[in-house]
């Protein structure tokens, strides 16, 4: 395959996808945590596995708790969602857990809690999809990491460029706080549909791929 082409209008609507999914996940957390939860603007973008630690490009040596979901049914993908130390911190002190000072090494309790945190999300998120698009969407039990960003990244990044080289990443930041910077709490989300899955879901979206894209999305 040597590469993806997708029109402004297609990246719109993966984008707002996007926004409603994590509208979702956002009341969910919020619900959680007793803090009114905002959005930052999607981001959608056409990516390289190979360098898919660039998602979070300027922080991959911070260290970062991850739940990674696969999900299947109508369409297939995977949903990551990713928390630094602080927001790590912060969201286990608000769950009533022990303080822990290293999210490198988290104890089972503490990795329990971000394997439900990634499973209620993901699945908020999902359903929202669901309901907007018309398709079934079934998340698989959510796989828990803790190191640096880079590496996590760099090691989902491999095995998602097992299947494909490039794909459609939607990335989405829930926070709280005042000034959206240095949120109070919050996550990040990652959306990467598979490719076939791609356009089942832009086929629901009414904005199917031209003859072109398609040959593009094809790898011709």
């Amino acid at each position: 395959m040597t590469g993806m082409e997708l029109s402004d209008l297609q990246k719109s609507a993966l984008s707002e996808i996007g926004n409603i999914g994590a509208g979702n996940a956002s009341t969910s957390l919020a619900m959680m945590t007793n803090h009114i939860c905002n959005l930052a603007v999607p981001e959608t973008r056409i990516m390289d596995f190979a360098d898919f630690a660039s998602v979070r490009k300027g922080h991959v040596e911070e260290p970062m708790v991850a739940a990674y979901v696969a999900f299947e049914g109508d369409a297939r993908g995977c949903l990551l969602l990713m928390l630094s130390a602080r927001q790590s911190s912060v969201l286990f002190d608000i769950l009533g857990l022990p303080h822990q000072e290293d999210i490198l090494e988290l104890p089972e309790l503490h990795r329990s809690a971000v394997s439900e945190l990634g499973n209620i999300i993901t699945s908020s998120y999902l359903n929202a999809l669901s309901m907007f698009t018309g398709l079934t969407l079934l998340p698989e039990p959510p796989g828990v990491a803790a190191g640096m960003t880079g590496a996590i990244l760099d090691t989902i990044g491999a095995h998602l460029g097992q299947y494909e080289q490039f794909g459609i990443v939607v990335h989405v930041h829930i926070y709280s706080g005042s000034d959206g910077v240095r949120p109070e709490t919050g996550v990040e989300l990652l959306m990467v549909p598979q490719q076939d899955s791609l356009r089942t879901i832009l086929s629901a979206l009414g904005v199917d791929e031209q003859p072109e894209q398609t040959q593009a999305l094809a790898g011709a």
